[in-house]
């Protein structure tokens, strides 16, 4: 049976990890697929937002180490810490991660790098990299700070601290909390109002404003602001927008939006 599925729920592409009976632990050849599966999404206009979750009772509770050395022996010995082909913050697609359950080391890298998060209440959720004598990886150092402050992002990066999924949404890791059974359907329930009430377009396009805001400077991003304005004042989702909502019904969104995306971005 496939590690990883896939499946195009109306607009939602669900991805699965499959290794219930090794709560979802990822291999090298899953994050080879996971890669390359973000790369289908990201150029499918069929697929409009992404949720990726865990098969069973776990989210991912890290990667596969039943071979010790496995991953720097199957990537050979250049290899990034990044390692998928394409990043979920790279993505156009909006990311939710629907972490059913435990989401430790890379399975939490996973989870750091969509841009939403629900969160199972009683899963544990933490990097223990430092436990086990190596540096983290999924660029958490860099993510990690951002969300939660730098001093909470010591505490489970330095210490090694595991948290409860409580604890992860008072935090601010995570936007929502829900019981572990509820987790999936909360992500599909969101994917699926952003599906039908959001521009695929402008959605694309806000998500990288905000990832790129990160790193640039307030003038340099207003510039691009600007231009992103400008280029989706000029879309046909501008006047469907205005037009579905004087006629109160719900947006027939442009299906051939991924050949209007602006270069700039």
């Amino acid at each position: 049976m496939a590690e990883i599925e896939f499946e195009n729920r109306d607009g939602v592409g669900l991805i699965t990890l499959a290794r219930p009976d090794k709560l979802n632990v990822v291999s090298w050849p899953m994050l080879r697929e996971l890669g390359e599966l973000y790369r289908r999404c990201d150029a499918d206009a069929a697929v409009r937002v992404v949720v990726i979750t865990g098969r069973g009772s776990a989210f991912c509770a890290g990667a596969d180490l039943s071979r010790g050395d496995a991953f720097a022996a199957e990537a050979g010995g250049d290899f990034s810490s990044c390692p998928l082909s394409m990043q979920a913050w790279d993505m156009r697609k909006p990311v939710i991660a629907a972490c059913n359950g435990h989401a430790i080391g890379v399975g939490l890298g996973i989870a750091l790098q969509c841009d939403l998060r629900i969160v199972a209440r009683t899963a544990k959720y933490g990097l223990l990299q430092n436990r086990r004598g190596v540096v983290a990886d999924f660029g958490v150092e860099w993510v990690l700070p951002r969300l939660i402050g730098l001093e909470r992002a010591f505490e489970m990066l330095v210490r090694g601290v595991r948290i409860d999924g409580a604890q992860a949404h008072d935090w601010g890791l995570a936007a929502y909390l829900a019981d572990a059974d509820s987790v999936l359907a909360t992500a599909l329930d969101i994917a699926t109002d952003m599906v039908c009430n959001c521009s695929p377009l402008v959605m694309a396009m806000h998500k990288r404003l905000l990832w790129r805001g990160l790193e640039m400077p307030r003038d340099a991003f207003i510039s691009l602001e600007t231009r992103a304005l400008h280029h989706s004042m000029g879309q046909p989702d501008a006047l469907e927008g205005a037009t579905a909502w004087v006629e109160k019904r719900t947006p027939r969104w442009d299906e051939d939006w991924i050949a209007r995306w602006p270069d700039f971005l």
